[in-house]
């Protein structure tokens, strides 16, 4: 999984840069920048597909990175240290967002063999058996104490005494809520992004 890492914002600002492209007429610098666009995009968009939202990440997180980039190294604006981290938040949270990282993390805090066993009676059917060979649910679990008061005061219908349940659960609440932080900040941050 990529870890984004803030990017290093210059100490001076594109407005005292001195460049040839500051004197091209406006046609030439949005033909030089369409051309540029066509380039960069091109391996994003060759490996898209239309059946999952794992590529509608690809397209977000590619957009964010190179508005990050652009925003960063123009430093025209008093809230660039602001962006560039809310930016960096957004990326690594599309990460551990399509990877489903928090959704299996508590499967890191057990070991397990698993073999397929013939049915008797049914030639050529197999079930899948699994053998847990250790476990470290507990450290998961004091890893998240909120989560788990949270939703053992929620979920009254769920059997929250087997240990590897309740960590399913706390994973998948953690997975909902780097979610929705998701989204809040773009929600909430996306209109400050722009030079």
């Amino acid at each position: 999984m990529k870890n984004y890492q803030k990017l290093e914002i210059p100490s001076d600002s594109a407005w005292e840069r001195k460049s040839i492209r500051r004197f091209l007429p406006i046609f030439i610098k949005d033909f030089f920048t369409g051309c540029n666009n066509l380039i960069k995009w091109a391996p994003t968009i060759w490996k898209q597909r239309d059946w999952d939202s794992s590529f509608i990440f690809d397209i977000l997180e590619k957009k964010i990175e190179f508005q990050r980039k652009e925003l960063v190294s123009s430093n025209r604006h008093t809230r660039i240290e602001m962006d560039n981290r809310d930016m960096t938040l957004a990326l690594n949270l599309i990460q551990r967002v399509r990877e489903d990282y928090y959704g299996y993390e508590y499967m890191d805090y057990h070991e397990s063999e698993y073999s397929f066993e013939p049915v008797e009676g049914k030639e050529g059917v197999c079930t899948l058996e699994s053998n847990v060979i250790s476990e470290r649910y507990q450290e998961f679990l004091d890893k998240y104490p909120s989560t788990v008061r949270k939703i053992k005061k929620e979920e009254k219908d769920l059997d929250l005494e087997d240990k590897r349940s309740l960590c399913f659960y706390v994973s998948s609440r953690n997975q909902e809520k780097a979610n929705s932080l998701l989204f809040r900040i773009l929600e909430e941050r996306i209109g400050y992004w722009w030079d």
